[in-house]
């Protein structure tokens, strides 16, 4: 998932469209203004924090990355981006919403790794060929995974990485009292 997440998402939105202009600051606070109309469930997870100010997207996990790609980012993030962003955006959310089911059909895998290369091929045709990454490149080896070892919910380790954080706050906490 931190390939997924914290490797493609966080890469296409940063490295692509903010720093090649395509999402500039005032188009940011367009989409958090977008943003701060959804009402979530809370059971969904950590609603992703502000987009529009200091380093965007800054501190982002990769839970808030799948949250932002597979609940905001079409709605938020459409009006704003090119037809072939739009085609990379519609693939992306398409893979995550595959890829992070608790089932996965054979069928669903087989598109999902369709449409990542399809992502290489349309960033490498719009951006250059310098803006693929290994990520890219280990992204296509997902669906191998899901294979191996069953859908990548069974292994992603959210919950884990989430008692760290909850952890490291308490030592810090003890650490101040000292």
């Amino acid at each position: 998932m931190h390939c997924l997440f914290l490797g493609i998402a966080k890469w296409i939105v940063k490295k692509i469209w903010i720093d090649e202009g395509v999402l500039t600051p005032d188009i940011l606070k367009k989409v958090q203004k977008k943003m701060n109309e959804f009402k979530v469930p809370s059971d969904l997870g950590r609603i992703p924090g502000k987009v529009d100010c200091g380093d965007s997207f800054s501190n982002f996990t990769a839970d808030q990355w799948r949250m932002f790609f597979t609940i905001y980012a079409t709605v938020s993030l459409w009006d704003h981006l090119s037809s072939n962003d739009r085609k990379i955006l519609n693939h992306f959310v398409r893979i995550c919403l595959i890829l992070v089911n608790r089932i996965v059909e054979i069928d669903s895998m087989k598109e999902a790794h369709q449409r990542l290369i399809k992502i290489v091929k349309l960033i490498e045709a719009n951006y250059g060929r310098d803006k693929i990454t290994l990520n890219l490149h280990l992204s296509l080896h997902l669906c191998e995974c899901a294979y191996d070892y069953g859908p990548l919910y069974a292994f992603w380790c959210f919950s884990f990485e989430r008692m760290n954080g909850v952890l490291g706050i308490v030592f810090f906490v003890s650490y101040l009292k000292k």
